[in-house]
C-alpha cells in the first residue's frame, strides 16, 4: 500500500470558492484543508483521507468535520472517472493509458463555504504485446497481403513484479511498414485500423516503387527478403513486432500449374451459362501469357462438350480468358465456335463478345513459394 500526500492547501476552487471565501473573511471565520492523502492498496482502487479545520480570524484554529463531502477523479483529458462522497474510490485504471495523469479533488462544504484541496497521482504503467502473423502475397498475389496482430494488453502488477493482463478494448492504431531489404528506400507504409485485414496494397501510393524493386530482384534471378515492421502502442506509435519472409517468383511450372486451374474454372461457369448445367468438359490452352504490369493473365482456350448423352452432337468454341493472378476481374470473350455453341451464346449473352465472370478461387499456393525466412 502507497500514500501520496498533498504538498498545497488551498481555500478555493474556481470563482466560486473565490466569492465564498471572501465571504467568510468579512465573517472571520475560513475553512481550509488541513491534511490530504491518499492510500493505494491497488492500481484500481485508492482511499481519500482528509482533514478540515476551521479558523477564527486571529484566532485558534481547531479541527471540523463539513456537512458533505465531494470526491472527484478525473483523467488526463479532464473525463470525470468518479464524482461521490464515499472516501473509497473505484479507479478504472484497466481503460487508461500506459502512466496516464489523474487528478483527484477533494471539496467540503461547511454551509455555503468550500474548502478544496488536489492531489495528481498517475495509472499503472501499460504495454501492448502483439504476435503479428502475416500472410503475403495473400491468395497468389503481390498486390493484396492480409494480417492479424493478436494483441495482448499488459499492465505492471502493482507490486512491480511481471505483468498481468488486461482486456483488449481499443482498436488499432498504428501502421505497418514493407521493405525489400536489397532497396530499403522503396517501402509501403500501411495504415492499420483493426486487429485483422486485408489489405488492398494497389491502392496505395509507393506500391509502384515497391512492386518494381521486387520484380528487379525476380528478373534478376534473386529471392527478396521482404520485412514487416508493425508499429502502434498506447500513446506515440513504436516499433512492436518484425516479421520476415523470403519471396522468390513464381516459377514457369508453377504458372502453368495456376493457368490450368483457372482455365477450369472459368469454363465451368462459361458452360452453365450457355448449356444451364454442369457438363464434362474437354478443354485445351492453345496459348497464354502473363502481364507483370497488370499482374494479369491472358489465355487463350479451346473448349468442347455435350449436352446429355453421348450420342448428342457437340459445343465447341473459341475464346479468351483475361483474369488477375488471383482470380478476380475474370472475362471470357467470344471468339468463335460452332453452330450449337454459337446459338447458345446468343440465347444467354446476346449480341455481346464478352461475358463477365465470378471471381475465379486461386489455386491453392504450394509451400514453397514462400520460403521460411533465414536463421537469425
Amino acid at each position: 500500500m502507497s500514500t501520496i500526500q498533498s504538498r498545497r492547501v488551498v481555500c478555493w476552487s474556481g470563482g466560486l470558492a473565490l466569492i465564498l471565501l471572501l465571504g467568510s473573511c468579512g465573517s472571520g471565520t475560513s475553512y481550509r484543508v488541513a491534511q490530504l492523502l491518499l492510500h493505494r492498496q491497488s492500481w484500481d482502487s485508492l482511499r481519500v483521507e482528509v482533514k478540515f479545520v476551521r479558523q477564527q480570524w486571529l484566532g485558534r484554529v481547531e479541527s471540523v468535520v463539513p456537512d458533505s463531502l465531494q470526491v472527484m477523479l478525473l483523467s488526463a483529458r479532464y473525463d470525470t472517472l468518479y464524482l461521490g462522497a464515499a472516501p473509497m474510490v473505484a479507479v478504472p485504471d484497466a481503460r487508461l493509458g500506459d502512466r496516464e495523469r489523474l487528478l483527484l479533488e477533494v471539496c467540503g462544504w461547511f454551509g455555503t463555504r468550500l474548502a478544496c484541496d488536489q492531489l495528481g497521482l498517475n495509472a499503472s504503467p501499460k504495454r501492448m504485446v502483439i504476435e503479428p502473423e502475416v500472410v503475403y502475397p495473400f491468395r497468389g498475389t503481390i498486390a493484396r497481403l492480409y494480417y492479424r496482430l493478436h494483441p495482448r494488453l499488459e499492465r505492471q502488477r502493482y507490486d512491480g513484479e511481471g505483468w498481468e493482463s488486461l482486456p483488449v478494448h481499443r482498436s488499432m492504431q498504428g501502421y505497418l511498414l514493407m521493405r525489400i531489404a536489397a532497396d530499403p528506400q522503396r517501402q509501403i507504409r500501411v495504415p492499420l485500423r483493426s486487429w485483422e485485414g486485408v489489405v488492398e496494397l494497389a491502392t496505395l501510393p509507393a506500391f509502384s516503387d515497391f512492386w518494381y524493386a521486387l520484380q528487379q530482384q525476380f528478373r534478376n534471378g534473386r529471392p527478396a527478403i521482404v520485412t514487416f515492421e508493425v508499429y502502434g502502442g498506447l500513446e506515440l506509435p513504436e516499433l512492436l513486432a518484425t516479421v520476415t519472409q523470403r519471396l522468390r517468383p513464381k516459377t514457369e511450372e508453377e504458372r502453368k500449374a495456376e493457368v490450368a486451374h483457372f482455365v477450369g474454372e472459368a469454363l465451368r461457369q462459361v458452360v452453365e451459362r450457355l448449356s444451364g448445367q454442369a457438363y464434362p468438359i474437354w478443354l485445351r490452352v492453345e496459348s497464354w501469357s502473363f502481364n507483370p504490369l497488370t499482374l494479369q493473365y491472358v489465355v487463350e482456350v479451346s473448349a468442347r462438350w455435350r449436352e446429355g448423352g453421348w450420342f448428342r452432337p457437340f459445343c465447341e468454341l473459341f475464346g479468351v480468358l483475361t483474369v488477375t493472378e488471383d482470380g478476380t476481374q475474370a472475362t471470357f470473350r467470344w471468339v468463335s465456335g460452332n453452330q450449337r455453341a454459337r446459338l447458345r451464346w446468343y440465347q444467354q449473352v446476346g449480341q455481346g463478345k464478352v461475358l463477365p465472370l465470378a471471381a475465379l478461387p486461386p489455386r491453392a499456393r504450394p509451400a514453397s513459394s514462400v520460403d521460411p525466412p533465414p536463421p537469425g
